[in-house]
C-alpha cells in the first residue's frame, strides 16, 4: 500500500512539474511572439489617421486647383472613408524613400503606383489590377513592332520597376539590349522618348495611352511579357491591416467601385487622332493665349474651371471667333442666333460677348440639373449645350423607363443614342435627335480638358516640356 501511494505521489509530482514547465514555456512564447508594429490597424483606428506614402504622379497622387487627385489617391481615400479615417499623404521621390517611410513607421501603406519587384522586407497586398507592359518609342520608329526589332536599343525604365525585371529576363534569354534604370516617373520617361532624348522605355499600357495625349510624338509599339500586378506595400507584421486591405480590394472589385474609379481616369483612352491632337497642341500655343483671360474671367464668375470652358470652346470652334456651323451656330462658343438674342448678345463674333454668354448659358443648364452630383451634373449641362435640354429630358425619361438612374451621365450615354431610333423617339416629347453627337461631344471636350489641365500640372510639377 505504501509503495502504491509513493508511486502515485511521484506521478503527481511529475505531472505538476511538466505542467509548470509547459506554463513557463507558454508565457515565454507569448512574450516573444511577433508583435504588430506601432502602425497596426488597432493603432490607426485609435488615432483616426491613415498615413500613406506614394509618389507625385498623374496616376498616383497630385494636387490640382487645391484638390488632391489621382487614381491611387481615390482608391486609398475610398479605403480611408470606409474605415472612417483621415488620410495623411507623404510624397516620396523614389522607391527607396517609400521603403524608408514604411520601415520607420511614418507610413502604414506605401503605394508605388507601378508594378514593382518582389519585396523581401515588406508585405504586399493581393494585386488589385494587372496591366500589360508596353514598349514606347518615338513615332519615327513606328517600324518597331516586335522584340527582334529592339536588338541593340538602349531602353530606360523606372528604378525598382517590374519593367526592369522583365527586360533583365529578356537579356538573359539572349536579347541584345542596353538597360538603364532611372529614378524617374513613367511619364517623365515617356516625355523623354517624345523629345528623342532616349530611344525607348517600358511602362504599363494604360499609362502609355494616356501620356500619348500629352506627348503625341511618342507611341506604345507593342506588348512585352505577361500582365504585371499592381500591389500596395505594408509592414510585414501588420497582419490585420493586410487582411483588411485585401478584403477591401475584394469588395470594390465585386461591387463596381473599382471599375467606376478606373473609368474616371482611364476611359476613352482609344479616342486618339494624331493629326487632331497635333493641331490642338499647336493652337494651344497660337490661339488660346488671345482668349485665355476671357475664359478665366467668366469661368470664375460662374464657378467653372476655365480650362474646361476652353476645352468646350475648342470643340465648338477651334478657337475661331468667325466659325459657323451647318446649323448656323456662330462664334467661339457656337451660339445659335435665337439663343444669342435671348442672352443679349449683339455680336456673336465678338470673343468677349460669345464667351460671356456661352458660360452664362452653360451655368443656366447646370442649374437645371441640380439633383445630379458632380461630375454628372456638369456632364449633363455640357450634353444639353450640344443637343438641347429638351432631348436631355427625353433621355432622362427613357432612363427611368429602363430602371436606370437619370442623374448619372453614363446612363445618358446609353439613352441618348436610342433617340435616333423610331421605336424610342416616336413617343418622346421632343422627338428625334442625333443622340450620339452629345456623347462624342463630351468625350472630346474631356480629352481636350485633360490636356489643358495637364499643361498646368507640368508647370507646377516641373516635368519635362513637350
Amino acid at each position: 500500500m505504501n509503495f502504491f501511494l509513493f508511486t502515485l505521489r511521484c506521478i503527481l509530482e511529475l505531472l505538476i512539474l511538466f505542467s509548470l514547465c509547459f506554463c513557463l514555456r507558454f508565457v515565454y512564447h507569448l512574450q516573444n511572439l511577433p508583435q504588430e508594429p506601432e502602425l497596426s490597424l488597432a493603432r490607426i483606428l485609435e488615432t483616426g489617421i491613415l498615413p500613406v506614402v506614394t509618389r507625385n504622379s498623374l496616376h498616383s497622387y497630385y494636387i490640382y486647383n487645391g484638390n488632391e487627385m489621382g487614381f491611387e489617391y481615390e482608391l486609398v481615400k475610398t479605403l480611408a472613408d470606409q474605415l472612417e479615417l483621415k488620410l495623411d499623404i507623404e510624397v516620396a521621390d523614389s522607391m527607396e524613400e517609400m521603403e524608408e517611410a514604411l520601415s520607420q513607421g511614418r507610413a502604414a501603406i506605401a503605394i508605388p503606383g507601378v508594378p514593382v519587384q518582389e519585396q523581401s522586407l515588406f508585405r504586399t497586398t493581393q494585386p488589385y489590377m494587372h496591366m500589360e507592359l508596353e514598349l514606347v518609342v518615338h513615332r519615327s520608329n513606328i517600324q518597331v513592332q516586335s522584340k527582334e526589332d529592339i536588338e541593340g536599343m538602349r531602353i530606360h525604365v523606372p528604378t525598382g520597376s517590374d519593367s526592369y525585371i522583365l527586360l533583365r529576363h529578356l537579356q538573359d534569354d539572349g536579347l541584345d539590349i542596353e538597360l538603364v534604370e532611372e529614378n524617374l516617373l513613367a511619364e517623365e520617361l515617356f516625355a523623354k522618348v517624345a523629345a528623342r532624348e532616349i530611344e525607348g522605355t517600358v511602362i504599363p499600357g494604360h499609362m502609355a495611352r494616356r501620356y500619348q495625349r500629352y506627348y503625341p510624338q511618342a507611341l506604345p509599339a507593342f506588348t512585352l511579357g505577361r500582365p504585371a500586378p499592381f500591389v500596395w506595400m505594408i509592414h510585414p507584421e501588420a497582419h490585420r491591416l493586410h487582411y483588411t486591405i485585401n478584403r477591401f480590394f475584394d469588395n470594390i472589385l465585386k461591387d463596381g467601385i473599382f471599375e467606376t474609379l478606373y473609368n474616371h481616369h482611364y476611359r476613352n483612352l482609344d479616342l486618339f487622332d494624331y493629326v487632331d491632337l497635333m493641331r490642338f497642341h499647336n493652337r494651344l500655343k497660337t490661339r488660346l493665349p488671345r482668349y485665355q483671360h476671357l475664359f478665366e474671367k467668366y469661368s470664375e464668375l460662374h464657378g467653372f474651371d476655365w480650362r474646361l470652358i476652353a476645352a468646350q470652346s475648342y470643340q465648338e470652334s477651334h478657337f475661331n471667333p468667325w466659325a459657323r456651323s451647318h446649323a448656323n451656330a456662330r462664334g467661339l462658343m457656337q451660339l445659335m442666333p435665337r439663343t444669342a438674342r435671348s442672352l443679349g448678345v449683339t455680336n456673336v463674333h465678338d470673343p468677349e460677348q460669345s464667351i460671356e454668354a456661352g458660360v452664362r448659358y452653360l451655368k443656366n443648364l447646370h442649374n437645371i440639373f441640380y439633383l445630379a452630383e458632380e461630375p454628372h451634373r456638369t456632364y449633363k449641362a455640357l450634353g444639353s449645350y450640344n443637343v438641347g435640354q429638351g432631348h436631355m429630358y427625353d433621355a432622362r425619361a427613357l432612363a427611368r423607363r429602363f430602371g436606370l438612374d437619370p442623374n448619372r451621365w453614363y446612363n445618358m450615354e446609353k439613352m441618348l443614342p436610342l433617340l435616333e431610333k423610331k421605336e424610342y423617339y416616336k413617343d418622346a416629347t421632343y422627338g428625334y435627335c442625333r443622340g450620339s453627337e452629345p456623347v462624342i461631344y463630351l468625350k472630346k471636350i474631356m480629352l481636350y480638358y485633360d490636356i489643358i489641365r495637364h499643361k498646368s500640372l507640368l508647370e507646377s510639377r516641373k516635368l519635362p516640356p513637350e
